[in-house]
């Protein structure tokens, strides 16, 4: 049990920008972000004395994980997928006109590549690679054993690389810039 109250605030403003960002990446559209990240803190809100004290990350991601999958079953039905060129444009503060091009390419690089990832394999990536999530934790969030979460990993980081060389080459195809 806990020895003392969490605030949530505090809570809030540590976390905000990760949930955000896992949301983003595990496929929430992007009208959607906000509100699936203030669901997150709601939920984190009704429930902040089931929070233990050093493990915020991990109960907040597991919501997070879990209201991924609601709003993507949700949009599931006949959903088509966005072409690259649609993706949204994300607001960059960055001094250089051409570096937020290449980081803009690369981001839409990365969501494509995701957004086409089986969703079990794209939850253990994201966590891992992007977020920094141990595999031990991964599991413990999945509620799977650790080596099912490493053979997910690596299964993930090839599916990752098969769809990569993919939409490269249909890139390239086009036209477009993939660096």
């Amino acid at each position: 049990m806990k020895t003392e109250a969490l605030d949530l605030s505090a809570l809030f403003e540590k976390h905000y920008a990760s949930i955000w960002r896992l949301l983003r990446r595990l496929g929430v559209p992007q009208s959607q972000l906000d509100d699936a990240t203030q669901e997150v803190f709601w939920v984190a809100a009704r429930r902040l004395s089931d929070i233990e004290s050093g493990r915020e990350s991990s109960f907040l991601y597991g919501v997070a994980l879990r209201i991924a999958a609601g709003e993507l079953r949700r949009l599931r039905t006949g959903m088509p997928l966005v072409e690259i060129g649609q993706a949204p444009v994300m607001v960059d503060e960055r001094p250089s006109p051409e570096e937020r091009l290449v980081e803009r390419q690369a981001r839409q690089l990365l969501d494509e590549v995701l957004n086409r990832m089986p969703s079990d394999l794209r939850t253990v990536f994201v966590l891992f690679e992007l977020e920094g999530i141990e595999v031990r934790q991964i599991a413990e969030l999945e509620e799977i054993p650790v080596g099912t979460a490493s053979s997910r990993l690596r299964r993930a980081r090839e599916e990752f690389s098969a769809i990569t060389k993919r939409v490269r080459a249909a890139l390239m195809s086009r036209g477009g810039v993939a660096s």
